[in-house]
Protein backbone atom coordinates (compact mmCIF):
# COMPACT_ATOMS: atom_id res chain seq x y z
CA UNK A 1 0.00 0.00 0.00
CA UNK A 2 1.42 3.90 -1.35
CA UNK A 3 0.23 6.45 -1.48
CA UNK A 4 1.20 7.87 -5.48
CA UNK A 5 -0.11 11.09 -4.79
CA UNK A 6 -0.94 13.87 -2.27
CA UNK A 7 -3.01 17.36 -1.81
CA UNK A 8 -3.23 19.23 1.18
CA UNK A 9 -5.33 22.29 1.61
CA UNK A 10 -5.29 24.70 4.90
CA UNK A 11 -3.43 22.54 7.06
CA UNK A 12 -1.24 24.68 9.42
CA UNK A 13 0.69 26.97 6.97
CA UNK A 14 0.49 24.59 4.01
CA UNK A 15 -2.42 26.05 2.37
CA UNK A 16 -2.24 24.31 -0.54
CA UNK A 17 -0.29 21.51 -2.74
CA UNK A 18 0.03 19.11 -4.87
CA UNK A 19 2.64 16.29 -4.72
CA UNK A 20 3.66 12.62 -5.93
CA UNK A 21 4.86 10.93 -3.91
CA UNK A 22 7.52 7.98 -4.16
CA UNK A 23 6.55 4.28 -3.42
CA UNK A 24 9.29 4.17 -1.19
CA UNK A 25 11.42 6.47 0.94
CA UNK A 26 10.01 10.29 0.62
CA UNK A 27 12.78 13.07 2.18
CA UNK A 28 11.09 16.00 3.67
CA UNK A 29 13.88 18.79 4.67
CA UNK A 30 13.71 22.11 5.48
CA UNK A 31 14.34 24.46 8.55
CA UNK A 32 12.58 24.34 11.50
CA UNK A 33 8.96 25.93 11.28
CA UNK A 34 8.88 25.79 7.15
CA UNK A 35 6.30 22.81 7.34
CA UNK A 36 7.69 19.55 7.29
CA UNK A 37 6.11 17.94 10.10
CA UNK A 38 2.63 19.54 9.16
CA UNK A 39 3.13 17.35 5.92
CA UNK A 40 3.54 14.11 8.21
CA UNK A 41 0.45 15.24 10.01
CA UNK A 42 -1.19 16.19 6.72
CA UNK A 43 -0.80 12.47 5.94
CA UNK A 44 -1.85 11.15 9.28
CA UNK A 45 -5.10 12.91 9.56
CA UNK A 46 -5.74 10.55 6.11
CA UNK A 47 -5.14 7.64 8.63
CA UNK A 48 -6.17 8.50 12.11
CA UNK A 49 -8.77 11.53 11.14
CA UNK A 50 -6.81 13.84 14.32
CA UNK A 51 -3.43 14.92 15.05
CA UNK A 52 -0.72 13.63 16.24
CA UNK A 53 0.62 17.37 17.71
CA UNK A 54 -3.00 18.82 19.25
CA UNK A 55 -6.15 17.45 20.39
CA UNK A 56 -7.77 20.70 19.27
CA UNK A 57 -7.62 20.57 15.71
CA UNK A 58 -8.80 23.90 15.98
CA UNK A 59 -5.08 24.53 15.47
CA UNK A 60 -4.18 22.73 12.66
CA UNK A 61 -6.94 24.45 10.55
CA UNK A 62 -4.69 27.54 8.60
CA UNK A 63 -6.13 30.18 10.77
CA UNK A 64 -7.16 32.04 7.80
CA UNK A 65 -8.93 29.28 6.79
CA UNK A 66 -12.37 27.56 8.17
CA UNK A 67 -11.65 24.10 6.58
CA UNK A 68 -8.90 21.95 6.45
CA UNK A 69 -8.65 19.21 3.34
CA UNK A 70 -6.17 16.16 2.62
CA UNK A 71 -6.98 13.98 0.06
CA UNK A 72 -4.79 11.11 -2.09
CA UNK A 73 -4.47 8.26 -3.80
CA UNK A 74 -3.72 5.20 -2.64
CA UNK A 75 -2.84 1.75 -4.19
CA UNK A 76 -3.51 -1.44 -2.23
CA UNK A 77 -3.29 -4.83 -2.74
CA UNK A 78 -1.25 -6.93 -5.04
CA UNK A 79 -1.74 -6.60 -8.38
CA UNK A 80 -2.16 -2.78 -6.39
CA UNK A 81 -5.96 -1.36 -7.30
CA UNK A 82 -6.20 2.85 -6.98
CA UNK A 83 -8.91 4.17 -4.36
CA UNK A 84 -9.49 7.48 -3.17
CA UNK A 85 -9.07 8.67 -0.09
CA UNK A 86 -10.32 12.22 1.73
CA UNK A 87 -10.77 14.17 5.12
CA UNK A 88 -12.14 17.37 6.05
CA UNK A 89 -11.64 19.13 9.14
CA UNK A 90 -13.62 22.54 10.04
CA UNK A 91 -12.73 24.81 12.61
CA UNK A 92 -15.50 24.31 14.66
CA UNK A 93 -15.23 20.38 14.51
CA UNK A 94 -16.88 18.69 12.15
CA UNK A 95 -15.44 16.06 10.07
CA UNK A 96 -16.04 14.43 7.51
CA UNK A 97 -13.64 11.43 5.44
CA UNK A 98 -14.93 9.67 2.09
CA UNK A 99 -13.55 6.39 0.67
CA UNK A 100 -13.88 5.49 -2.80
CA UNK A 101 -17.37 7.74 -2.51
CA UNK A 102 -18.62 6.26 0.20
CA UNK A 103 -18.53 7.97 3.17
CA UNK A 104 -16.57 7.26 6.26
CA UNK A 105 -18.77 7.39 10.21
CA UNK A 106 -15.72 7.43 11.24
CA UNK A 107 -12.41 7.32 12.00
CA UNK A 108 -11.92 3.84 12.71
CA UNK A 109 -12.80 3.11 9.47
CA UNK A 110 -9.86 5.23 8.10
CA UNK A 111 -7.58 3.31 9.80
CA UNK A 112 -8.83 0.10 8.22
CA UNK A 113 -7.67 1.44 4.87
CA UNK A 114 -4.88 3.21 5.19
CA UNK A 115 -2.57 1.56 8.28
CA UNK A 116 0.58 3.34 9.19
CA UNK A 117 3.11 3.69 12.29
CA UNK A 118 4.18 7.27 13.14
CA UNK A 119 7.45 7.63 14.91
CA UNK A 120 8.19 10.45 16.43
CA UNK A 121 9.86 12.27 19.88
CA UNK A 122 6.50 10.99 21.72
CA UNK A 123 7.02 7.62 20.73
CA UNK A 124 9.46 6.56 23.18
CA UNK A 125 6.68 6.30 25.81
CA UNK A 126 5.76 3.27 24.47
CA UNK A 127 8.89 2.15 26.81
CA UNK A 128 9.10 5.07 29.34
CA UNK A 129 5.46 5.70 29.59
CA UNK A 130 2.26 3.57 31.78
CA UNK A 131 0.81 0.34 30.09
CA UNK A 132 -1.89 2.61 28.22
CA UNK A 133 0.93 3.13 25.11
CA UNK A 134 1.75 -0.21 24.94
CA UNK A 135 -1.55 -1.45 24.89
CA UNK A 136 -2.52 0.98 22.16
CA UNK A 137 0.42 -0.82 20.72
CA UNK A 138 -0.83 -4.27 20.68
CA UNK A 139 -4.00 -2.82 19.82
CA UNK A 140 -3.04 -1.61 16.47
CA UNK A 141 -1.51 -4.53 15.25
CA UNK A 142 -4.66 -6.81 16.86
CA UNK A 143 -6.81 -4.31 15.21
CA UNK A 144 -5.04 -4.93 11.11
CA UNK A 145 -4.37 -9.08 11.65
CA UNK A 146 -7.57 -9.47 13.35
CA UNK A 147 -10.79 -9.12 11.37
CA UNK A 148 -13.12 -9.61 14.18
CA UNK A 149 -11.23 -7.48 16.85
CA UNK A 150 -12.70 -4.07 16.27
CA UNK A 151 -16.17 -4.70 16.92
CA UNK A 152 -15.02 -7.28 19.97
CA UNK A 153 -12.95 -3.89 21.33
CA UNK A 154 -15.55 -1.55 20.83
CA UNK A 155 -18.23 -3.88 22.60
CA UNK A 156 -15.67 -4.32 25.36
CA UNK A 157 -15.04 -0.90 25.80
CA UNK A 158 -18.62 0.19 26.10
CA UNK A 159 -19.46 -2.41 28.75
CA UNK A 160 -16.59 -1.52 30.90
CA UNK A 161 -18.13 2.04 30.63
CA UNK A 162 -21.14 0.81 31.63
CA UNK A 163 -20.18 -0.87 34.73
CA UNK A 164 -17.80 1.89 36.13
CA UNK A 165 -20.38 4.26 35.64
CA UNK A 166 -22.46 2.13 37.86
CA UNK A 167 -19.58 1.57 40.51
CA UNK A 168 -19.49 5.81 40.71
CA UNK A 169 -23.34 5.58 40.80
CA UNK A 170 -23.19 6.30 44.80
CA UNK A 171 -25.72 3.16 45.98
CA UNK A 172 -24.42 -0.75 45.49
CA UNK A 173 -26.98 -1.91 43.31
CA UNK A 174 -25.78 -5.27 42.69
CA UNK A 175 -28.51 -7.10 40.54
CA UNK A 176 -27.56 -4.85 38.01
CA UNK A 177 -23.48 -5.02 38.53
CA UNK A 178 -23.97 -8.92 38.21
CA UNK A 179 -25.55 -8.05 34.49
CA UNK A 180 -23.02 -6.10 33.54
CA UNK A 181 -20.20 -8.33 35.07
CA UNK A 182 -21.74 -11.21 32.96
CA UNK A 183 -21.02 -9.41 30.34
CA UNK A 184 -17.91 -7.88 30.86
CA UNK A 185 -16.05 -11.07 31.53
CA UNK A 186 -16.14 -13.10 27.93
CA UNK A 187 -15.55 -10.04 26.12
CA UNK A 188 -12.29 -9.04 28.58
CA UNK A 189 -11.59 -12.51 28.18
CA UNK A 190 -11.50 -12.42 23.96
CA UNK A 191 -9.66 -9.55 23.93
CA UNK A 192 -7.47 -10.43 26.16
CA UNK A 193 -6.99 -13.96 24.20
CA UNK A 194 -6.72 -12.11 20.89
CA UNK A 195 -4.00 -9.42 21.75
CA UNK A 196 -1.75 -12.63 23.50
CA UNK A 197 -2.43 -14.65 20.25
CA UNK A 198 -0.95 -11.20 18.27
CA UNK A 199 1.65 -10.85 20.27
CA UNK A 200 2.94 -14.78 20.33
CA UNK A 201 3.68 -14.08 16.85
CA UNK A 202 5.20 -10.56 16.97
CA UNK A 203 7.72 -11.77 19.60
CA UNK A 204 9.94 -13.42 16.73
CA UNK A 205 9.65 -10.54 14.32
CA UNK A 206 10.93 -8.20 17.76
CA UNK A 207 13.77 -10.56 17.80
CA UNK A 208 15.05 -10.75 14.01
CA UNK A 209 14.85 -7.16 13.61
CA UNK A 210 16.49 -6.01 17.10
CA UNK A 211 19.42 -8.49 16.29
CA UNK A 212 19.89 -5.95 13.14
CA UNK A 213 20.40 -3.12 15.18
CA UNK A 214 23.60 -2.58 16.95
CA UNK A 215 23.50 -2.23 20.72
CA UNK A 216 20.18 -4.48 21.69
CA UNK A 217 20.79 -7.42 24.37
CA UNK A 218 18.49 -10.33 24.07
CA UNK A 219 14.79 -9.56 24.38
CA UNK A 220 12.31 -11.36 26.19
CA UNK A 221 8.37 -9.79 26.25
CA UNK A 222 5.38 -11.27 28.33
CA UNK A 223 1.88 -10.25 28.18
CA UNK A 224 -0.14 -9.60 31.59
CA UNK A 225 -3.33 -9.89 30.70
CA UNK A 226 -4.90 -7.59 33.49
CA UNK A 227 -5.33 -10.22 36.18
CA UNK A 228 -3.93 -13.39 37.68
CA UNK A 229 -3.07 -16.52 35.07
CA UNK A 230 -3.84 -18.41 38.25
CA UNK A 231 -7.20 -17.64 38.78
CA UNK A 232 -10.40 -17.36 36.61
CA UNK A 233 -11.81 -13.77 35.82
CA UNK A 234 -15.35 -14.15 37.35
CA UNK A 235 -13.34 -15.84 40.47
CA UNK A 236 -11.25 -12.21 40.40
CA UNK A 237 -14.63 -10.16 39.84
CA UNK A 238 -16.25 -11.70 42.87
CA UNK A 239 -13.38 -11.05 44.85
CA UNK A 240 -12.96 -7.21 43.93
CA UNK A 241 -16.57 -6.61 44.26
CA UNK A 242 -16.45 -4.58 47.40
CA UNK A 243 -13.16 -3.16 46.38
CA UNK A 244 -15.05 -2.22 42.98
CA UNK A 245 -17.65 -0.24 44.77
CA UNK A 246 -14.82 1.48 47.05
CA UNK A 247 -12.88 2.82 44.43
CA UNK A 248 -15.41 3.51 41.89
CA UNK A 249 -13.99 1.66 39.35
CA UNK A 250 -13.01 -1.81 37.46
CA UNK A 251 -10.09 -3.28 39.27
CA UNK A 252 -9.00 -6.04 36.98
CA UNK A 253 -9.71 -6.78 32.97
CA UNK A 254 -8.37 -6.34 29.56
CA UNK A 255 -8.20 -2.41 30.38
CA UNK A 256 -5.24 -3.45 32.76
CA UNK A 257 -3.14 -5.56 30.57
CA UNK A 258 0.31 -4.84 29.84
CA UNK A 259 3.27 -5.51 27.58
CA UNK A 260 6.50 -6.72 29.99
CA UNK A 261 9.73 -6.24 27.68
CA UNK A 262 13.12 -6.88 29.22
CA UNK A 263 16.59 -6.29 27.97
CA UNK A 264 19.36 -9.09 29.33
CA UNK A 265 16.74 -9.79 32.10
CA UNK A 266 16.08 -5.83 33.31
CA UNK A 267 12.85 -4.02 32.53
CA UNK A 268 13.29 -1.70 29.32
CA UNK A 269 12.34 0.95 31.26
CA UNK A 270 14.94 0.69 33.79
CA UNK A 271 18.38 -0.88 32.07
CA UNK A 272 18.32 1.12 28.76
CA UNK A 273 20.20 4.22 28.08
CA UNK A 274 18.36 6.63 26.15
CA UNK A 275 19.55 5.94 22.52
CA UNK A 276 18.91 2.01 23.15
CA UNK A 277 15.30 2.80 24.26
CA UNK A 278 15.05 5.03 20.99
CA UNK A 279 16.19 1.74 18.95
CA UNK A 280 13.89 -0.64 20.76
CA UNK A 281 11.01 1.36 19.67
CA UNK A 282 12.50 1.01 15.92
CA UNK A 283 12.79 -2.23 16.30
CA UNK A 284 8.64 -2.96 18.07
CA UNK A 285 7.32 -0.66 15.07
CA UNK A 286 9.41 -2.03 12.06
CA UNK A 287 8.57 -5.54 13.47
CA UNK A 288 4.56 -4.46 14.15
CA UNK A 289 4.78 -3.68 10.05
CA UNK A 290 6.74 -6.63 9.28
CA UNK A 291 3.91 -8.72 11.22
CA UNK A 292 1.43 -7.05 9.21
CA UNK A 293 2.69 -7.61 6.02
CA UNK A 294 3.65 -11.70 6.76
CA UNK A 295 -0.79 -11.52 7.68
CA UNK A 296 -2.06 -9.36 5.07
CA UNK A 297 -0.03 -9.63 2.17
CA UNK A 298 0.23 -5.62 2.24
CA UNK A 299 2.55 -3.11 3.40
CA UNK A 300 1.77 -0.44 6.48
CA UNK A 301 2.94 3.15 5.70
CA UNK A 302 5.63 4.64 7.79
CA UNK A 303 5.94 8.30 9.08
CA UNK A 304 9.23 9.23 10.85
CA UNK A 305 9.33 13.02 12.37
CA UNK A 306 12.98 14.79 12.75
CA UNK A 307 15.02 11.19 12.14
CA UNK A 308 18.53 12.66 12.14
CA UNK A 309 17.24 14.41 15.88
CA UNK A 310 16.52 11.07 17.19
CA UNK A 311 19.11 8.90 16.06
CA UNK A 312 22.86 8.41 14.99
CA UNK A 313 24.66 8.17 10.95
CA UNK A 314 25.19 4.37 11.74
CA UNK A 315 21.45 3.55 13.34
CA UNK A 316 20.01 5.93 10.86
CA UNK A 317 21.32 3.43 8.12
CA UNK A 318 20.31 0.00 10.15
CA UNK A 319 16.86 2.00 10.32
CA UNK A 320 16.42 3.40 6.74
CA UNK A 321 18.00 -0.14 5.16
CA UNK A 322 14.90 -2.19 7.41
CA UNK A 323 12.19 0.10 5.49
CA UNK A 324 13.77 -0.59 2.33
CA UNK A 325 13.44 -3.89 2.98
CA UNK A 326 9.60 -4.12 4.41
CA UNK A 327 9.52 -2.47 0.91
CA UNK A 328 6.77 0.38 2.22
CA UNK A 329 6.10 3.70 1.78
CA UNK A 330 8.02 6.23 4.19
CA UNK A 331 7.93 9.73 4.70
CA UNK A 332 11.09 11.33 6.83
CA UNK A 333 11.86 14.25 8.07
CA UNK A 334 15.34 16.53 9.04
CA UNK A 335 16.14 19.86 8.78
CA UNK A 336 19.48 19.15 6.57
CA UNK A 337 18.98 17.34 3.15
CA UNK A 338 22.89 16.49 3.63
CA UNK A 339 21.80 14.41 6.77
CA UNK A 340 19.76 11.76 4.20
CA UNK A 341 21.99 11.96 0.73
CA UNK A 342 23.94 9.48 2.87
CA UNK A 343 20.92 7.26 3.52
CA UNK A 344 19.45 7.14 0.61
CA UNK A 345 22.32 7.16 -1.78
CA UNK A 346 21.91 5.18 -4.96
CA UNK A 347 18.20 3.94 -3.64
CA UNK A 348 15.52 4.93 -5.04
CA UNK A 349 13.54 7.90 -3.09
CA UNK A 350 12.82 11.31 -3.17
CA UNK A 351 13.34 14.41 -2.28
CA UNK A 352 11.52 17.57 -0.94
CA UNK A 353 12.45 20.85 0.58
CA UNK A 354 9.90 22.97 2.14
CA UNK A 355 10.05 26.78 2.88
CA UNK A 356 7.65 28.78 4.17
CA UNK A 357 4.80 26.21 3.75
CA UNK A 358 5.69 25.98 0.02
CA UNK A 359 6.98 22.23 -0.83
CA UNK A 360 9.61 21.68 -4.09
CA UNK A 361 10.97 18.47 -5.39
CA UNK A 362 14.84 18.35 -5.15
Amino acid sequence: MYIPHLEIFQVRNLQSLKIDCHPLANIIYGVNGSGKTSLLEAVYLLGRGRSFRHRDLRLVVNHQAEELVVSAKIKKGMPATAHQIGVKRTSSGKFAARFDGKTFQSAVQLASVLPLQLIDAHSFNLLEGGPLQRRQFLDWGVFHVEQTYGDVWKRFQKVLKQRNQLLRHGRIDEESLSVWTAEFVPLSEEVSRLRDKYLSGLVKHVKEVARLFDGLGSLDIEYYQGWSVEASLADVMSADKKRDFSVGTTSHGAHKADMRIKVDGVPASEGLSRGQTKLLVYALKLAQATYFREATGDSCLFLLDDLPAELDVHHRQQVVACLYGLECQFFVTGVDRSDFDVLVKDRPHQMFHVEHGVVTVG
